[in-house]
């Protein structure tokens, strides 16, 4: 299963992502609360694409305690890496559910190859 980060939603949305459209068509997409609260938070999203992202499989978001722990565990592969709470938690949330990440953010990418998380 592959979690779909916020940044690759963003890229899908200005220019049409082969690989996530594949990923969907296979029905192996997932998100969380974090990456849906930030795409609904940006503006110019169609209604239509927010009520397919919100009818995707969801998996649970860590608890921010949680986070913090994930954080201070991995603090060297965080140290200026850019990447902020929101992408810790996203990261978090795949790190614990097993899941791979699509993601065009390169901080993310760096964590994620630090943390061992499979880039998807």
């Amino acid at each position: 299963m592959i979690l779909v980060d916020t940044s690759a939603w963003v890229g899908h949305l200005r220019v049409r992502d082969s690989v996530l459209v594949r990923f969907l068509l296979e029905g192996r997409v997932r998100t969380c609360d974090v990456v849906v609260g930030e795409l609904l938070l940006g503006s110019g999203l169609p209604s239509s694409f927010a009520r397919d992202l919100m009818a995707l499989p969801c998996v649970p978001t860590p608890p921010p305690a949680a986070t913090r722990a994930f954080i201070e565990r991995h603090r060297r592969s965080f140290a200026g890496s850019g990447v902020g709470w929101a992408d810790a938690q996203i990261l978090h949330a795949a790190n614990h559910g097993g899941l791979r990440i699509h993601t065009s953010d390169g901080g993310v990418r760096r964590v994620c190859k630090a943390l061992a998380v499979v880039l998807a």
